[in-house]
């Protein structure tokens, strides 16, 4: 009994006064590393909106009247380029 009582109380002297003292200076890359991937996820949702207006642009264009071949394309453009940025390529 008494080897327990003082092997348990040299492990709390051994962690109050023999424990490393490690300063907390830098983020850890964890944190960093999510602020980026936020930063690209709110940069692909702006791209994502600004085809989005287009696409709603080229819809009213259609509605008044019919569209050329350029408009077509640029249809056909936007539709891919949303379908990547959708799905993270």
């Amino acid at each position: 009994m008494l080897i327990l009582i003082v092997s348990f109380g040299l492990i709390f002297i051994q962690y109050y006064y023999f424990t490393p003292k490690i300063p907390i200076n830098n983020i850890p890359n964890l944190y960093s590393e999510s602020d980026d991937v936020k930063s690209e996820m709110n940069i692909n949702e702006n791209k994502m909106e600004n085809v989005v207006k287009e696409l709603q642009q080229l819809k009213g264009k259609r509605e008044n009247g019919p569209l050329t071949k350029n408009d077509s394309l640029r249809i056909e453009y936007l539709f891919n380029q949303y379908q990547k940025l959708k799905n993270g390529h």
